[in-house]
């Protein structure tokens, strides 16, 4: 996973990258204590205030490096695929089902803690993105139950840094 390099953003509102980093170093960011405070203090306020204060959060685009985000701006595309999967009642119990489907790099718990993103490692091309991510999206739904966001499949998507101790890292 060290090899698999991902852009970071200061922030939502923040479309050059800052710097490159591996997924893992992102990965293990979530799981220390570095944004501990920041997403407590997320998941304690009501839902319309959530939005407000994850947009100060330091984000990574998990399917690889980018000049800029967006599809134009992609320097090279690194093979993930990931699920956001929001609205969740029981999320530890749909983050254990991840430890048992082979292709997942990684869950963790997002920022809000009402959702998980799913990190799963696959044989895709850019060109072979939109079909993989649909066959990615229907088997984790036949294996687990959860609908994944239709609005957040494009490869250039951002992901928040979030605080989960016990992110699976596989």
């Amino acid at each position: 996973m060290q090899n698999l390099q991902v852009s970071r953003f200061k922030s939502l509102r923040n479309t050059k990258p800052d710097y490159e980093c591996s997924l893992l170093d992102c990965l293990l960011e979530i799981k220390s204590d570095k944004h501990k405070k920041a997403i407590d203090l997320i998941r304690a306020e009501p839902e319309p205030s959530k939005s407000k204060l994850k947009e100060k959060l330091p984000l990574f685009t998990p399917c690889g490096t980018f000049n800029h985000r967006s599809l134009a701006g992609i320097k090279h595309y690194n093979g993930i695929i990931y699920l956001d999967i929001d609205n969740i009642d029981n999320v530890l119990e749909v983050k254990a089902l991840c430890k048992n489907i082979g292709r997942v790099l990684a869950a963790f718990i997002t920022p809000s803690g009402r959702g998980i993103k799913i990190i799963v490692k696959t044989n895709a091309t850019q060109e072979t993105y939109k079909t993989v991510e649909l066959a990615v999206a229907k088997d984790f739904f036949e294996q687990t139950g959860c609908m994944r966001d239709i609005f957040c499949k494009d490869l250039s998507r951002v992901n928040f840094l979030s605080y989960d101790p016990d992110i699976y890292i596989n």
